[in-house]
């Protein structure tokens, strides 16, 4: 249904032109999640014919930017996300930037959904925190179009054949690599690597790292033993049982992060098998909960601080037009009680 409103579009020029309600219109845009895709289609579209902008008075304003950047987060209840969230915040704060946070819950139609929608809103820029494989023909168009409307895209982790510009990644390899090499000089095999899930970047890097550590020891990749965990205590610790009551149990465990080792930890005090006594664990993220825990967990990773204002500095610097400095996300081990020999 067209419109013959003269002057900028309304988002009731929006409703009539898309046939729905002015309220279907405004959960377009708070919560997409909530709205059925061909309605959501429907209404993006209108948007598009009347070159509608709901936020045309404030990005007239601050010499065409809104001042806010987002973090899409996979899953805002993993420790990792929630001190992330902390450290680009403060440098969102600093450099006079507000900071919308976003969890994807591991969704691809959600992130697709918020990175169009986002731009719409008046969004400056936009980091994906995410481990996910997202190189899929829907998201790239999406995050094309997300530029190509002003709206900068930055991602915090590397994906495969991406092209990219905006990427701040750890080196997710080089950390799996250091957390088996760490187990292999104590001795401790077979090491068990508690990977992802299929289709995590994270987990396809953190493996060639672990296989890489384990050829370089000596031993083959039949030998190996590498799990997909679901990054949650809960399959993990299911999955750690499988293993444990398999015909070769691990002397040593790599998890992808603190809740696949906590819930091999919980696996293992099942079945009365001390900690690092009989079985040794590292977690290939640091995070302030890791020492916290008793025994406190041996990681291997970057500082989240460093990375958190890592990707904030370099979305804020683009969104600016300034160059970026390059800032080094370098692994380290944090050798604790899991892993210690006695």
């Amino acid at each position: 249904m067209a419109t013959d409103h003269q002057g900028p579009a309304t988002m009731l020029d929006v409703a009539a032109h898309a046939g729905v309600s002015r309220a279907t219109v405004s959960r377009v845009f708070t919560a997409p999640e909530s709205v059925a895709a061909a309605t959501l289609e429907r209404v993006l579209k209108a948007v598009e014919d009347l070159s509608y902008s709901p936020n045309a008075a404030a990005r007239s304003l601050r010499s065409g930017r809104s001042n806010t950047v987002a973090l899409l987060v996979g899953d805002i209840s993993q420790p990792f996300h929630s001190q992330l969230a902390k450290s680009v915040a403060h440098v969102a704060e600093d450099r006079g930037y507000s900071l919308l946070l976003c969890d994807l819950d591991h969704s691809m139609d959600r992130l697709q959904r918020l990175l169009t929608v986002l731009p719409l809103q008046g969004v400056d820029g936009i980091m994906l925190a995410t481990g996910d494989a997202i190189e899929t023909p829907g998201i790239r168009a999406a995050i094309d179009a997300a530029e190509a409307k002003g709206t900068r895209v930055l991602l915090g982790s590397a994906q495969p054949d991406s092209s990219m510009a905006l990427t701040v990644s750890p080196p997710f390899e080089e950390i799996g690599y250091l957390a088996t090499k760490h187990l292999l000089a104590q001795e401790r095999w077979p090491v068990a690597l508690l990977s992802g899930f299929k289709g995590s970047v994270v987990s396809t890097l953190l493996r060639a790292g672990y296989l890489r550590a384990c050829l370089e020891a000596g031993h083959s990749e039949k030998e190996t033993m590498v799990l997909d965990a679901g990054f949650n205590s809960t399959s993990a610790q299911r999955e750690t049982a499988k293993l444990l009551d398999g015909a070769a149990m691990p002397r040593g465990i790599v998890a992808a992060n603190i809740p696949i080792a906590l819930g091999a930890i919980s696996a293992l005090a099942d079945r009365s098998l001390s900690v690092p006594d009989m079985v040794a664990l590292v977690a290939c993220e640091e995070v302030q909960l890791a020492e916290q825990l008793r025994p406190g967990l041996t990681t291997a990773g970057t500082d989240i601080g460093v990375q958190g204002e890592a990707m904030a500095l370099a979305l804020i610097d683009a969104i600016e037009g300034q160059a970026a400095t390059a800032r080094a996300l370098v692994p380290h081990l944090t050798v604790r009680e899991s892993s210690a020999l006695s």
